[in-house]
């Protein structure tokens, strides 16, 4: 448990010892005096801070625990208020102890799972707690819903998306693509020099791929949909005949190419968010993760992949003026992108970027149908293995 407490210094001390060293001081002076430094003591000590008590996954080796810790501590300096933190791993024992804690109306803030099992009555929606403060980073997404609706605002996610190498990029006279032409066209430009343009096997582990292949070839919204899995296919077909995946990616492992990608061998691979942490700190500032470029032209704004937490306030803070204000204070800093920023450097600032913008969380296509998805990508990937044999 941490806090974080500020004092302010008040000078009346420093008064009454010059006027005790004087001659004209008299017991009605002493008095009025002392009287009005405890009248000072006392609303300073009210205007020194608030107190807030949250409860978030951010400690031990969670990658957001240092930027919380900062946070809180940035967030204490700027506003004389303080946090008194039960950060942790959300297991059973933790959840229990947060049930108890918001039964007795103890605790202001929570960062949780979706689907924690948290009593809502005792949480302020998301689209409340929005119309209560517009400017303090609060968004409604549909993949955030359960079964007493938006409750959480998000606050990070397990996102699948398309990172780049700009230092082969650059190497190459390239930049980030912006457009799935764009994309293409630097594939095929990469293929004809021998570089890997994007290093991921399709023969093992095709889902990512798919994944963000269905995001990319149909509209917002109607991922999982029947024109999102055709979308894919167009998707996944146009790269494949250029050379993306290299001359025969029916026969590396996604391992391999994993290595060739951090080993800086290829310029782009389809991954999690977890590649992230694997991307050490001193190269950190050659990777970005960018949105996944539409076929239509537009760029992607609903993240692939699910919601890992989300933010909501208590109904006891809210209910308190006092505390409500402080705890909008605090979630405006913590809902500012930096405990979702895994990595250091342009590749932080890039997940940040990503996530920040993101209006919605569509899932993966496994979601969508679960009996049927292993046949489906088995025949997606057939039918590209078959067109590319045909192309050669």
């Amino acid at each position: 448990m941490s806090g974080i407490i500020h004092k302010r210094i008040c000078p009346v001390h420093e008064w009454i010892r010059q006027l005790e060293q004087g001659d004209i001081m008299n017991r009605c002076a002493l008095f009025l005096v002392s009287f009005l430094l405890m009248v000072l003591i006392a609303v300073t000590s009210l205007a020194s801070g608030t107190t807030l008590r949250t409860y978030t996954p951010f400690a031990g080796q969670d990658p957001a625990a240092q930027a919380y810790n900062d946070l809180m501590e940035e967030w204490g300096q700027e506003t004389g208020n303080a946090v008194e933190d039960f950060s942790g791993e959300m297991d059973d024992v933790t959840i229990e102890s947060l049930k108890a804690s918001l039964a007795e109306g103890k605790v202001d803030i929570v960062v949780l799972p979706v689907g924690a099992g948290i009593d809502p009555a005792l949480l302020v929606d998301a689209a409340t707690l929005q119309a209560a403060a517009p400017d303090c980073g609060v968004r409604l997404m549909n993949g955030m819903k359960e079964d007493a609706g938006i409750i959480l605002t998000p606050v990070r996610f397990n996102w699948e998306s398309l990172y780049v190498n700009t230092e082969v990029l650059t190497q190459h006279g390239m930049t980030i693509p912006a457009t799935f032409e764009e994309l293409v066209i630097d594939c095929l430009q990469l293929a004809q020099t021998g570089v890997q343009p994007i290093a991921n096997a399709l023969c093992e582990w095709p889902e990512v791929a798919l994944d963000c292949a269905a995001s990319m070839g149909a509209p917002d919204g109607s991922y999982g949909s029947q024109e999102s899995l055709d979308g894919a296919v167009n998707v996944l077909n146009s790269l494949v005949l250029v050379g993306a995946f290299g001359s025969d990616p029916w026969n590396v492992t996604d391992q391999d190419m994993e290595e060739q990608f951090l080993g800086g061998q290829a310029a782009m691979r389809f991954d999690t968010s977890d590649l992230a942490s694997l991307i050490p700190e001193d190269r950190a500032g050659q990777y970005a993760v960018i949105s996944l470029p539409g076929m239509d032209g537009t760029e992607r704004t609903s993240l692939v992949g699910s919601p890992d937490c989300g933010l909501a306030m208590t109904r006891a803070c809210y209910d308190d003026p006092v505390r409500r204000e402080a705890a909008i204070s605090f979630i405006r800093k913590l809902l500012d992108g930096r405990v979702s920023a895994v990595g250091a450097g342009t590749l932080g600032n890039s997940v940040a970027a990503l996530t920040l913008k993101a209006t919605d969380i569509s899932g993966v296509l496994y979601d969508f149908n679960q009996d049927h998805f292993e046949e489906w990508s088995e025949q997606v990937i057939a039918q590209l293995m078959s067109n590319s044999v045909a192309a050669q």
